[in-house]
């Protein structure tokens, strides 16, 4: 790896095991959101943030004044699939979570993956960001190549919401839930880059020995768009949690 410094340096949380993963996402999470009277929230989906959601549904259920008044706006979804399409992002976050806390579903912005008019989407989506944003709250997965929401190598730092398409290492990971790589859409909406820098706060969620090389590579090598998640470092307010695992080859 090359080494640069950083303008910012994220502030990294180590959870000790995967008991401990979702419960230190949860609180900082709860304790982000205690801070404001009707945050906008972007939240992730795939395995990684599953244990963080059941906590939320379980220990902080009761929380009215928190979920009432949050609202969400999707990070990506796959384009091209019907509405009741069991590959959306929405259905599954919807399931896992939203309906569980019970968000308003007046309070959901989702990507419409069927839109006749993917210009017309983007253009919706990004007129929503500049009447309701900014993000206050944007809670991140890390892809196996460095991608933020589907912001795939050599997206630019500025990059807007848009439809992009998904590099094979994308497709490769998503066949892990779908058995093959093709029941994988090839294309996805997703924010930009330069809508996620411009969140309040940054939460990214990093699990599993798998993640160990990227997560290193994040925060320490060139700042670049060969790795959309170090554009992290040009902003402050990130936290990163992470499990022992995921954190192995992070210098103490």
């Amino acid at each position: 790896m090359t080494g640069t410094s950083a303008l910012f340096v994220p502030d990294v949380r180590i959870a000790a095991d995967a008991v401990a993963f979702p419960e230190l996402s949860a609180s900082f999470f709860i304790a982000s959101l205690e801070k404001l009277k009707s945050p906008l929230v972007v939240l992730p989906t795939g395995n990684t943030p599953l244990g963080m959601y059941d906590v939320l549904a379980t220990k902080y259920l009761g929380r009215r004044d928190l979920w009432d008044n949050m609202r969400f706006l999707a990070l990506d979804e796959y384009a091209g699939l019907a509405s009741n399409d069991a590959r959306l992002f929405s259905g599954w976050l919807t399931k896992v979570f939203l309906d569980r806390v019970g968000i308003p579903v007046a309070n959901r912005t989702f990507f419409q993956s069927d839109a006749a008019n993917p210009v017309q989407e983007i253009a919706r989506i990004q007129n929503f960001l500049r009447t309701s944003g900014p993000v206050d709250i944007a809670v991140l997965g890390l892809g196996a190549n460095g991608h933020l929401g589907m912001n795939e190598p050599g997206s630019a730092f500025d990059s807007p919401t848009r439809l992009i398409a998904l590099t094979p290492e994308t497709i490769k990971s998503g066949a892990a839930y779908w058995g093959s790589e093709a029941a994988v859409p090839r294309t996805a909406y997703t924010l930009g880059l330069g809508d996620l820098l411009q969140a309040k706060q940054v939460m990214l969620l990093v699990n599993g020995a798998a993640k160990a090389d990227i997560l290193a590579s994040t925060l320490t090598d060139t700042v670049g768009v060969s790795i959309p998640a170090t554009s992290l470092r040009t902003r402050a307010d990130v936290v990163v949690v992470a499990d022992a695992t995921a954190a192995l080859k992070l210098k103490p």
